[in-house]
């Protein structure tokens, strides 16, 4: 009995053309993809700020200051804020990531934040949704002193070429901050209005607990650039002068 002939793949039948100039950003509310968001603003026609949701306790603050940062950009060349779900609560089960309790404190590693697969994630799912849109290029915004194996350019590389094998769209992954300390990208943004981000794991709407690793990140940025930190901290400027103090086998 013969075998059915399968069909040969054709590569150029799945091959999409992705519209020039516009660029698809995975915006988190957070200060450095937010400063990023704007950054692009200035160089593409479209930038289209993607929000991943994945069930973690911040969330919620996060999407609400992403959505009053766009509006208080302003900008025509913006778009609003795409929502996309993807719940990871059956891999990850209740954590600190889920349930907001005893998160890494503000004087922990910065390897305590890991949450395993994120970029990988993320970025899954952004892409799909470039593929959709015909977006060829995906932004994020790793910073120099980010240790995590999915945020670094060989990483990157292997994303874009299983994009282009699955799909056929050749989707190009832009990091332009990986070269850069937070206080670099609170430099760049100083004329944005930073007070509309979330940097924090426990946050209660735009208030930060100051008591996070997150947050402990976001002072000691402000200070290092020598600028006026207009973030609203519950615990009333107790960490700014915890960040004064040497600080003993933490990771920078």
């Amino acid at each position: 009995m013969s075998q059915p002939k399968h069909p040969r793949f054709q590569a150029h039948q799945y091959q999409i053309a992705a519209r020039p100039r516009e660029i698809a950003v995975l915006a988190s509310g957070g200060l450095d993809s937010s400063v990023l968001l704007a950054t692009l603003a200035a160089n593409y026609r479209r930038v289209h700020p993607i929000y991943v949701r994945a069930g973690l306790y911040w969330e919620q603050s996060e999407i609400c200051a992403l959505s009053r940062f766009v509006s208080a950009m302003n900008s025509p060349r913006v778009e609003s804020a795409k929502v996309l779900e993807l719940p990871m609560f059956d891999v990850s089960g209740p954590d600190w990531t889920t349930t907001g309790q005893n998160p890494p404190g503000y004087r922990a590693a910065v390897e305590s934040n890991y949450i395993v697969g994120r970029n990988l994630t993320l970025l899954a799912k952004a892409a799909v949704y470039c593929v959709k849109a015909k977006i060829g290029e995906l932004a994020m915004a790793p910073l120099q002193a980010n240790p995590f194996p999915d945020a670094r350019r060989k990483f990157f590389a292997a994303f874009e070429k299983a994009v282009e094998l699955g799909t056929g769209l050749r989707l190009r992954i832009v990091t332009p901050f990986a070269v850069m300390t937070k206080a670099e990208v609170i430099a760049l943004g100083l004329a944005l209005p930073l007070q509309f981000t979330i940097t924090c794991v426990r946050p209660r709407g735009f208030i930060h607990c100051g008591a996070c690793t997150k947050c402990a990140e976001r002072i000691a940025g402000f200070r290092a650039a020598g600028v006026v930190d207009p973030t609203r901290y519950a615990t009333a400027g107790k960490p700014r002068e915890a960040a004064k103090r040497p600080k003993r086998g933490r990771a920078t």
